[in-house]
């Protein structure tokens, strides 16, 4: 379930398994760079299968705005 600005994942979503998830994850906000994430997020397919991942772009893109 998705809130306004909130993410979660349930255990085994395949989310979870994603490249971008495996990137970002590992690091912490404050050396994420946007530009990169937001590259990320361009190169996103605007399908159902990949909805999930860009949930979570569409998140860090958010929290990364609110720390800046």
């Amino acid at each position: 379930m998705g809130y306004d600005i909130n993410w979660f994942a349930e255990a085994g979503d395949p989310v979870l398994q994603s490249p971008q998830y495996q990137l970002y994850s590992q690091t912490s906000f404050e050396l994420l760079d946007i530009n990169q994430v937001k590259a990320s997020l361009r190169t996103a397919l605007a399908s159902n299968e990949s909805a999930s991942v860009v949930n979570y772009l569409s998140w860090v893109i958010r929290v990364l705005g609110l720390i800046a």
